[in-house]
């Protein structure tokens, strides 16, 4: 399972080169580009946290016993950072103005940011919060369902980035 998620990682990177190549070599529709470099960046910022909460979980990080006050309270804050961490980040990209040609990438943008604060983050604070083994067992699972939704949705992102990179007249390839 590592393998398929660091060669889907790979894939991102290189389809990110890409398209800040061509982001950068072209002249026109500056402003497309600017919010596509914008939007790209924050789409990354958000990933990467999730990567990061996702790993030290597996890792077994936020089994905090509520015995332990200290440790217990020290993970139940990590994890709501999280998602106040990502609803920054949506704010910051609900206030950009996309254009008509970006408009499908910020709202599927969005939606992927919502799914982690709303989905995976809820959970993971249930997950923390939750001192019966089977339960944590349910959860587990319930969360890795919930961050292979959230992977889809990240697909889609980068498809609907794609299609609007088209649409201002850059040609990407999608890597394969």
């Amino acid at each position: 399972m590592r393998y398929l998620l660091k060669n889907r990682d790979m894939r991102i990177i290189i389809l990110t080169l890409i398209i800040s190549t061509f982001a950068l070599t072209s002249c026109s529709g500056n402003l497309d580009f600017g919010y596509n470099e914008k939007i790209a960046g924050l789409f990354y910022s958000c990933k990467e946290k999730l990567d990061e909460s996702y790993n030290k979980l597996l890792e077994g990080e936020y089994d905090a016993d509520k015995t332990d006050e200290l440790s217990y309270e020290m993970k139940l804050k990590e994890v709501q950072a999280l998602s106040s961490y990502i609803k920054g980040i949506k704010s910051e990209v609900n206030a950009l103005k996309p254009s008509e040609a970006a408009k499908s990438f910020h709202l599927t943008t969005i939606a992927y940011m919502t799914r982690i604060t709303d989905g995976y983050g809820t959970l993971l604070v249930k997950y923390v919060d939750e001192q019966k083994k089977g339960a944590r067992q349910a959860l587990l699972r319930d969360i890795t369902d919930e961050k292979a939704k959230i992977a889809v949705l990240a697909d889609t992102c980068l498809e609907k980035q794609v299609e609007f990179l088209n649409k201002v007249g850059i040609k990407v390839a999608t890597a394969q």
